[in-house]
Order: structure tokens, then C-alpha cells, then sequence
């Protein structure tokens, strides 16, 4: 089985052609899920992400788990060159994966080689556990969740925004205080991106 490759971002997606590139080529199919801000008003950043992926030399196609049935999900899957996860609330993005059964899909197929690049939300749910983004996102937003089990895709839970540039620094110092003894966390700031490749993981300007 190929060893996961994976861009984890906080905020900007200036690195994705540094690490898609080499594995896809430019014009490569990236599918776009935007899952995790459907309960927002506002998507006007989903349309500005795909902006910039198209302007990398990226073919962008959106593949919406709760638009469509798992085996359509998953058919759709295996068309892709990569996986972009878009960010919003973590524990909605989560608890739609499960709901539609998209979750097992999408790790067979990073874990069998399909490039992922998950940014903020997108990054987190990789994790073990998505628990300690509880203080950052609300919980009570979510699609219905049974567990914070997240895609266990990578062995930290990465905390975006670490520098507080969304709800200020207090929830990320209460995040650090109340979690890093029971949990691996990854504090990831906007400037930064973390990639996982070849078993390795190494934090890049972003």
C-alpha cells in the first residue's frame, strides 16, 4: 500500500503546487469538497479557493458527500487526481462524512495513494480525534455525530488559525491548557502548512 500524501493548511493555498505538482502534473482533477461551511450563509472563500486552484492549473470539480449517495461519492472518488477538503466546522464536515458513509472512502483512497490537501476544518478531521476543536468550532452546529473519532489519517490533531486569527488567541490558549495532556496536537498557523509524505511530517511556509 502507498504511504499517504498529504498538505494540512490553516489558511492559504499558496504551497499546493509545490506539493501536487510532482505527484499529479498541472491540470490535474481536484476534487472540491466544500462540506463544512454548508450550514454558513457565507461561502464567498470556498469560491475565491477555487479561484486560486484553477489559476494553480488545476481542473476543480466539486464532490459534495451530502449531495450524493456513498457509491456515487466513491465512484466520483476514483475518477480524481487529488482530494481538497475545504474548511467551515469540523464536526459538521465529520459527522456528514459518516452520515453519507463517505469517511471510508475517502481513507481508502488516500491511504491507497490519492493525494489530500485539507485546510483548516479540512486538516483537522484527518486527525485522531477531533475533541479538542470543540473551543474553536461549535459542536452543536454539527450533522448528527456519535463519536470524535476523526479520519485517523495522520497521528496529530491539527489546531488551525494558531496564531488566533479566527476568534482570537483565548480559545487556542484553552485548547493548549485543556487537551495537550491527553491528546497530540499540532498548532498550525496561517503562515504555515504541514506535510505528511513518505511516513514523514514537516512543517513548510504557507
Amino acid at each position: 500500500m502507498a504511504e499517504p500524501e498529504l498538505l494540512l493548511l490553516s489558511r492559504w493555498l499558496t504551497p499546493v503546487p509545490q506539493f501536487l505538482t510532482p505527484l499529479v502534473g498541472r491540470g490535474g482533477r481536484v476534487g472540491y469538497v466544500p462540506t463544512a461551511s454548508s450550514i454558513y450563509p457565507e461561502q464567498d472563500w470556498l469560491d475565491l479557493e477555487r479561484g486560486t486552484l484553477r489559476d494553480q492549473g488545476y481542473d476543480v470539480i466539486d464532490l459534495d458527500p451530502e449531495s450524493e449517495g456513498r457509491v456515487a461519492f466513491a465512484r466520483r472518488l476514483g475518477t480524481l487526481d487529488a482530494l481538497f477538503v475545504a474548511g467551515g466546522n469540523v464536526f459538521h464536515l465529520l459527522g456528514a462524512l459518516r452520515l453519507s458513509g463517505a469517511d471510508r472512502p475517502i481513507v481508502d483512497a488516500v491511504r491507497a495513494g490519492l493525494p489530500y490537501i485539507g485546510v483548516s476544518a479540512g486538516a483537522a478531521v484527518t486527525g485522531p480525534d477531533i475533541e479538542p476543536l470543540g473551543l474553536l468550532d461549535d459542536p452543536g452546529e454539527a450533522a448528527p455525530l456519535d463519536s470524535t473519532r476523526g479520519l485517523d489519517l495522520v497521528d496529530v490533531t491539527v489546531i488551525p488559525h494558531a496564531e488566533g486569527t479566527v476568534g482570537g488567541t483565548g480559545p487556542v490558549d484553552a485548547t493548549r491548557e485543556r487537551f495537550a495532556g491527553s491528546h497530540r496536537l499540532h498548532f498550525l498557523r496561517d503562515d504555515e502548512a504541514l506535510v505528511v509524505s513518505g511516513g514523514t511530517a514537516t512543517v513548510i511556509p504557507g
